[in-house]
């Protein structure tokens, strides 16, 4: 392609390989920059454990334009053994023939190992970032929002990739907060007893996890890009972000057997603390202890399906919702909610939409 050449990464471009969105996204001052030791140390590895991992770099003229990296993982492997590829860590200009060498390098990669299906963006798996935004550009991010410029699913479509999958964001007023929770508390009254709402402290570290990880398990199971890893994983990527969780943030459901049935956990929008740092890891939650976040993130909210008909859900909800009002929040992000799940939908309209998507080989 005229003036577009794409470059695989060796060790010493890695420095490069991080900065591309850093250029990419310099136009864009709400943009919160990843932190690039964490970008590094999953290019170097952690994002494949025990499979492979190719970046490559796209120039015109000399210049970088973008960036790109193909992933198989080991066990997001069909039955048969064949690999599902994923391509992930893209960042490009608004460049459609740099953005389609680098999906022509990157695709090839991924056939010539064996892999006859892509799933993308996904940088290791759903525990990790994955998705584009596709609406809700012109809305300021939230912290660990999939974020991206509006050309991204036009550069994923032109690739030969389709939506796979979609979710949306709900912004919530404070006003809107309390009548909700009462609808949703006296769901839960009718229909959800036997289960209860147990606050767990989020620096209880492995102790924690290691039940997060077990609720995973079972509610994931079919999705895409989606198996089983250490717990030791999931401590490498979220292991973070619990210090930062305040108390009554982190909840796990139990049932009359005291069994762990279902998860909700959400966060302070840090957003604009995270993103002073400018990608560097060192200032991590320093801001602690001398900011108040406007708003909270409920990221996550997943029970069994095996409790879903019991109000489950209404459960969880309406005990953040608690949470919220008596923390003091101005507003609730009700974050990437699962198309399959409609209650949102049926009350209130959604602010911001995101996809996977997937194509054969």
């Amino acid at each position: 392609m005229t003036g577009v050449r794409v470059i695989p990464v060796a060790g010493e471009q890695l420095d490069g390989f991080v900065e591309v969105p850093f250029a990419v996204e310099a136009g864009d001052a709400a943009w919160i920059p990843p932190l690039r030791a964490v970008v590094a140390k999953e290019i170097s590895g952690s994002a494949a454990p025990g499979g492979a991992l190719q970046a490559f770099l796209g120039e015109r003229d000399g210049r970088v334009v973008g960036r790109v990296a193909a992933l198989l993982v080991p066990r997001l492997a069909d039955a048969s053994g064949v690999p599902l590829g994923q391509v992930g860590y893209y960042a490009c200009a608004d460049d459609r023939e740099a953005s389609a060498a680098l999906f022509q390098a990157a695709l090839g990669w991924l056939a010539a190992r064996g892999a006859r299906e892509v799933v993308g963006p996904m940088n290791g798996g759903v525990h990790r970032t994955h998705r584009l935004m596709t609406r809700g550009f012109e809305r300021g991010p939230f912290l660990l929002e999939p974020r991206n410029p509006p050309w991204y699913p036009d550069h994923f479509l032109a690739a030969g990739f389709a939506v796979a999958h979609r979710w949306t964001t709900y912004e919530l007023p404070r006003a809107a907060l309390p009548p909700l929770q009462a609808t949703l508390a006296a769901l839960a009254r009718r229909r959800a007893g036997g289960l209860a709402v147990e606050f767990v402290d989020a620096r209880d570290g492995a102790a924690a996890l290691s039940r997060v990880l077990a609720l995973l398990v079972a509610v994931w199971a079919g999705h895409p890009g989606w198996a089983p890893f250490p717990l030791e994983e999931l401590a490498a990527t979220f292991g973070a972000l619990l210090p930062l969780l305040p108390a009554r943030h982190l909840a796990i459901l139990r049932d009359e057997h005291a069994r762990d049935v279902g998860i909700g956990f959400m966060y302070p929008d840090w957003a604009d603390e995270v993103r002073a740092l400018g990608g560097d890891a060192a200032g991590w939650g320093r801001w602690m202890g001398r900011a108040r976040a406007r708003r909270v993130v409920a990221h996550t909210v997943a029970v069994l399906p095996e409790v879903r008909n019991r109000a489950a859900g209404a459960k969880m909800i309406a005990a953040a919702l608690e949470v919220a009002l008596e923390e003091g929040y101005e507003e609730l992000v009700f974050a990437l909610t699962t198309e399959r799940f409609r209650f949102w939908g049926h009350r209130f309209a959604p602010t911001r939409e995101y996809a996977l998507y997937r194509r054969a080989l």
